[in-house]
């Protein structure tokens, strides 16, 4: 079990990697790191949040986030804006750069998911999905 879920990972992490060249993203992609792509993520799901909001989403320091915050506002990927009602309040954007990068990540997914569904016939299809939803539900709970 465990050579194959090691080979199924690094499968699956070449072939994303490939779908995300083909998007033409991987460059921009391997700038990052996987703290500051978590951080564009969460911007992203958040919709102008605070360094705060975006700690307690990511359930991190809010010195670490400020930190990772501001060196994606120097690359360019991330936006500060001060509140209109309350100055001491910064709310976060996402750059076009950092926009490109998620809507490509997901035109990614889709394609992986297509694959996959390619792949399996229907009932594989939904014992795969079931699967994956627990293993999700655990590694949560973890």
């Amino acid at each position: 079990m465990e050579k194959i879920l090691i080979e199924f990972i690094n499968t699956l992490d070449s072939s994303f990697k490939k779908m995300q060249a083909e998007a033409g993203s991987t460059t921009k992609i391997a700038q990052l790191t996987i703290s500051q792509f978590q951080y564009i993520e969460a911007i992203h799901e958040l919709e102008k949040p605070t360094v705060t909001e975006v700690a307690n989403q990511l359930e991190i320091a809010k010195a670490s986030v400020s930190t990772g915050i501001n060196k994606l506002i120097e690359k360019g990927y991330v936006t500060k804006t001060q509140s209109d009602r309350d100055k001491r309040i910064f709310y976060l954007g996402l750059t076009p750069k950092s926009k490109q990068l998620i809507n490509t990540k997901y035109q990614a997914l889709q394609q992986y998911g297509d694959f996959i569904n390619a792949a399996l016939s229907a009932e594989e299809a939904a014992q795969f999905e079931a699967i994956l939803t627990k293993l999700v539900q655990l590694f949560e709970t973890a």
